[in-house]
């Protein structure tokens, strides 16, 4: 009988766990949200791309997501107190909330907490103690709520601005193509991981990646491929939907589960 989830990792000395797209509940939760519908497309038209990015802060700042949640949760409690790394290419920080520690867990591609400018070395300002930008979000918010999601035909959103400059949210993404991505949030962790990565050589290591596609393939998806090949003790269990296929050079060092990685998570970890 194969093992289940929680026997593997009990039997391991190490875990790193990466998530993926597929936690993306910002993302899912707007495409079913008719309200959202003409200013996502608004966005969409070209010189309004830079909107998107915080049209998914609103929706994140005034909703949540019970099943991601329990998620979380129930992946937290199948760790349990086994040494781990959480690596991330969304920028929702989710697990933060919900368990998992700050220390223990980096996110190269982003976060929701800071502004940037169009700089990468430029500072980093909270984003929910700027006024211009939380006015701008609330501007979004009363649009959905009072309007339910209607907009006037003479609309019009203005970037947030500090010290004279345009501010973005401090994320990687394809809206933000002409932004020079300020990476200086996640450096630290990020040093802290590959000091952790290093110390797993010649252990048992459970490499456990959850949902995770091709958005950014260098973050997680290709790198836990490399770690489990040169890892002769390492064993990688990939979980997607439709993006769960491995490399050959890994065949007899890989499970690869065709499934929805929070629906996998939320079934390995019922009863605990």
């Amino acid at each position: 009988m194969a093992e289940t989830l929680l026997e593997q990792i009990e039997k391991s000395d190490f875990v790193i766990i990466g998530i993926g797209n597929e936690w993306n509940w910002v993302k899912n939760g707007l495409k079913n949200d008719d309200r959202y519908k003409e200013i996502i497309e608004y966005s969409g038209k070209e010189g309004n791309e830079w909107l998107l990015p915080v049209i998914e802060y609103e929706y994140a700042y005034y909703n949540s997501d019970e099943k991601i949640e329990s998620a979380y949760k129930g992946l937290k409690k199948l760790i349990g107190d086994k040494k781990h790394f959480l690596v991330s290419d969304i920028c929702f920080q989710d697990a933060l909330l919900f368990g998992f520690d700050p220390a223990k867990s980096v996110y190269p591609c982003g976060n929701c907490m800071y502004l940037q400018s169009d700089e990468s070395d430029g500072e980093l300002y909270s984003a929910d103690k700027c006024e211009e930008f939380m006015s701008l979000v609330n501007k979004i918010h009363d649009i959905i709520v009072s309007d339910n999601g209607v907009l006037s035909g003479d609309i019009s959103f203005s970037k947030p601005v500090m010290n004279g400059k345009e501010l973005y949210l401090n994320q990687k993404r394809q809206e933000y193509n002409n932004i020079k991505y300020n990476e200086s949030a996640y450096l630290g962790n990020w040093d802290i991981y590959k000091k952790y990565l290093t110390n797993t050589l010649n252990s048992n290591l459970l490499v456990l990646e959850l949902g995770v596609g091709l958005e950014y393939p260098t973050v997680v998806r290709w790198p836990f491929e490399k770690v489990t090949f040169i890892n002769k003790k390492a064993h990688l269990i990939r979980v997607h939907e439709r993006l769960y296929q491995h490399i050959p050079e890994i065949e007899d060092k890989t499970e690869s589960i065709k499934m929805n990685s929070v629906n996998y998570i939320m079934q390995e970890s019922k009863g605990l």
